[in-house]
């Protein structure tokens, strides 16, 4: 009896449908780019996935610390600039990444997974899955992540004995990808909206007749973002996982209260598109009492991985909070193990918890300084990085405006009487760049210099860990230069630890010798 009832539930339940032909990859991915990551789902159909990375330091406990919300939009309890902290738990070519959906899911994608019965690919299956709770959304990752792993486990991205599985992405993780992450400049993050080279309207739908009149599209239709992810502002809001919370001066209030729409849709004006945009809803319509839908929210996924990913992390988590709390200090030195001595010397309970609660504090309170810390001298290492390279462009003028006056001398010849004056002023003015050319270089020289014996005061280590991560930010921004200058500053930096600060003169043949411009004459 127990058996048939078991196998009456079963034949109930709603089962993805049995595979067919694959679809046309313009149904699913109309704008392919080489690092997607496209996994299968039922029916024949795909999904992709974009890498959002976040370079950080190494070590278990390494994350990205970022600046997310944004200023003066009218909604400072909810939007109020904030610390918060990414970290991507897959490893990618050397790389830590996140993998979050590159569309929202469509119609026929949601169709796929959750419905018994295939669907035909059509243009109209391709417009953002709207109407869907978030539990509707929640369910669709719990269901696609079991076909996964029952179906196409070897193609999943793993680390260490871990496997990924399909999630909702953070609030963090999402504002984090629709400001661009590491791909763009520390001011392009901090902007309203990302840098839309073709302005808003040729990346978002947003309210209007010129833009989305009044309706999804389909996704994909608009230019990526700078991480080539789609229509993460406008066309349909995107629920995230974790509930809403009030923002009290920069950290999360503590009451959560329902689930969380991130982006905006095709009804919100343009003026109010920015990737800080963040709106709360009820979990359950107040009227009729089922999950709420609404028409101009839906979804997209991101792959998760458990943080514990093989049965050594707990371990090597141990020594790495140890290290954080306890630093380089002596006891004498250090009130952390001064208070842990006093934990073990008294048998009050109450001093005891007492004491936890000053341990805990002390440790948060050491910890933000020591982000700080590291914030300051990843911007010293980025600021002698753009310094070195002026010094290096300078000296990369002075030979193409030498080579331009030797041209326009021979040309002072042969043109007519009446053009002649027009190019001996232009000889001119560039003999006179290059003759100002080593002053002024010469001044920035000094500046770089300052900023590197200032960064020397830092720990090696310290530098080191830094210096990766403001070199991986260059390399994702393709800042010609960039990395190989960031990692002559750090190079620089540690000599002055060490006492050697090199020269002027040192210094700028280094600088060229890294920019691939031979060494400077000596002076």
């Amino acid at each position: 009896m127990r058996d048939r009832v078991i196998a009456v539930l079963i034949a109930t339940l709603p089962l993805p449908a049995l595979a067919q032909a694959p679809w046309p990859p313009a149904q699913w991915n109309p704008a392919p780019l080489a690092d997607d990551l496209v996994l299968p789902l039922p029916c024949g159909g795909r999904i992709a996935f974009r890498p959002v990375e976040t370079p950080m330091g190494q070590g278990p406990l390494a994350d990205r610390a970022v600046t997310l919300g944004q200023p003066e939009t009218g909604s400072d309890y909810a939007e109020f600039p904030r610390r918060a902290h990414v970290a991507g738990p897959f490893e990618l070519g050397g790389k830590r990444v996140t993998w979050l959906g590159k569309y929202e899911i469509t119609r026929d994608q949601y169709a796929a997974v959750m419905e018994g019965t295939c669907p035909t690919p059509s243009d109209a299956g391709r417009a953002p899955r709207a109407e869907v709770s978030w539990f509707d959304a929640v369910a669709f990752s719990a269901k696609l992540s079991s076909w996964l792993m029952a179906n196409a486990r070897a193609q999943l991205p793993k680390r260490g004995d871990a496997v990924a599985f399909v999630r909702l992405p953070t609030e963090e993780e999402w504002e984090y990808a629709a400001r661009g992450g590491a791909s763009v400049g520390e001011g392009e993050f901090a902007a309203a909206t990302p840098p839309f080279p073709d302005g808003l309207v040729a990346h978002a739908w947003f309210a209007g007749p010129a833009s989305a009149d009044g309706r999804a599209r389909p996704v994909g239709s608009l230019k990526a973002g700078p991480l080539g992810l789609h229509d993460m502002l406008g066309n349909v809001a995107e629920w995230v996982v974790e509930p809403y919370r009030l923002t009290v001066v920069g950290r999360p209030h503590g009451q959560p209260g329902g689930p969380v729409a991130r982006g905006g849709h095709f009804l919100t004006d343009q003026g109010r598109l920015r990737s800080s945009l963040r709106e709360e809803y009820p979990p359950f319509n107040p009227r009729t009492g089922a999950p709420l839908a609404l028409r101009m929210v839906g979804f997209r996924a991101a792959l998760g991985l458990v943080v514990t990913v093989d049965d050594t992390a707990p371990d090597g988590f141990a020594r790495a909070f140890a290290a954080e709390a306890v630093g380089r200090q002596s006891a004498a030195e250090n009130p952390a193990e001064l208070l842990a001595a006093l934990k073990r010397d008294t048998a009050d309970p109450a001093v005891r918890n007492g004491l936890a609660r000053v341990e805990t504090a002390l440790a948060e309170a050491a910890r933000a300084q020591a982000e700080e810390q590291a914030a300051a001298l990843k911007a010293q290492i980025e600021a002698a990085a753009t310094l070195a390279r002026q010094v290096a462009l300078a000296r990369g003028n002075v030979a193409v405006f030498t080579a331009l006056k030797g041209l326009l001398d021979g040309m002072a010849v042969v043109v007519p009487e009446n053009a002649r004056g027009t190019v001996t002023a232009a000889s001119g003015a560039l003999e006179r760049r290059v003759a100002d050319t080593p002053a002024a270089t010469a001044q920035v020289l000094d500046a770089y210099l300052r900023a590197v014996r200032e960064g020397g005061g830092a720990q090696a280590a310290a530098i080191t860990a830094q210096a990766r991560i403001v070199e991986g930010e260059m390399r994702t921004r393709r800042l010609a230069l960039g990395p190989e200058l960031a990692a002559l500053a750090a190079r620089h930096m540690q000599a002055a630890n060490a006492g050697r600060l090199p020269s002027a003169d040192v210094a700028e043949r280094e600088i060229l010798a890294a920019a691939g411009l031979g060494a400077a004459p000596r002076r």
